[in-house]
């Protein structure tokens, strides 16, 4: 380990900073989630279900093989090295070709923020999902800072700082909208898909400027102070559990009861 990377850590020890990484709170989230013989649609799937630093490979193939099936979505064709998905699918989220409650459980890795149009992907998940089923997903949280700055940076700019800080080229970087992006937003979404929000959850990270040498330090002040602020409320990352309800039947005049 760097010495700057050592040093960022006795300083996040100092200040009883947790700089577990979100996609380990994800991993641990979603762990408890999948249950044996479930249907599972994996949106926006890539490569894999979380990094491997959050999950071994073997951890990851454990969990997958709990559901009776496992399906992954994406239009990258990265999907075609994906090594847990058994069924492959090249489509887009807004239209899903299945049919209605197909599924038990849909799942969603840092996808989110990237749908220009939530209310439509939120009713279609709805229409697969069944009766009690779940929609998991993991995304940036809009209220962190770095997220408020990254929506008002021109696109050019945005690139380059990611491929810097994250090294990820350009055909790894995606439009990002966050438009369903703050616990407030997801709440009303949800009323008006009719799904209920079960589980928000408001989680920090390791930050973004640990490979700065000493500006990875002084970020772990501003880090402490995110989580502290408002019950951690501007935190970066979001976990999110939204269900299905049975369908809600109210008695009319004539007798016959309907959805509604």
């Amino acid at each position: 380990m760097q010495f700057w990377q050592r040093g960022r850590l006795a300083v996040a020890r100092f200040l009883r900073l947790d700089l577990t990484h979100g996609q380990n709170h994800y991993w641990e989230f979603l762990n408890s989630r999948v249950r044996p013989g479930m249907r599972w649609l994996e949106i926006g799937c890539g490569r894999q279900i979380v990094p491997e630093f959050a999950a071994s490979l073997e951890e990851q193939r454990a969990v997958a093989g709990r559901a009776a099936v496992l399906i992954g979505i994406d239009m990258d064709p990265a999907i075609t090295a994906h090594p847990l998905v058994r069924n492959r699918v090249f489509a887009t989220a807004m239209s899903l070709p299945f049919e209605g409650e197909t599924f038990d459980l849909v799942t969603a890795n840092m996808v989110v923020e990237h749908i220009a149009d939530p209310g439509t992907f939120l009713r279609e998940v709805r229409r697969v999902l069944r009766t009690g089923g779940r929609l998991v997903f993991h995304t940036p949280n809009r209220l962190y800072y770095l997220i408020t700055i990254a929506g008002i940076t021109p696109k050019s700019i945005k690139g380059w700082v990611i491929r810097k800080l994250e090294s990820r080229s350009d055909e790894d970087q995606f439009e990002t909208y966050y438009r369903m992006n703050s616990k407030r937003c997801i709440a009303e979404l949800a009323r008006e898909t009719g799904f209920e929000m079960e589980t928000a959850l408001v989680k920090g990270s390791v930050g973004s400027l640990g490979v700065l040498g000493p500006i990875g330090w002084l970020e772990c002040p501003v880090l402490k102070l995110v989580a502290v602020a408002r019950g951690g409320e501007f935190n970066s990352n979001l976990i999110v559990s939204l269900r299905r309800p049975a369908e809600a039947r109210v008695e009319h005049e004539c007798g016959k009861s309907a959805p509604v």
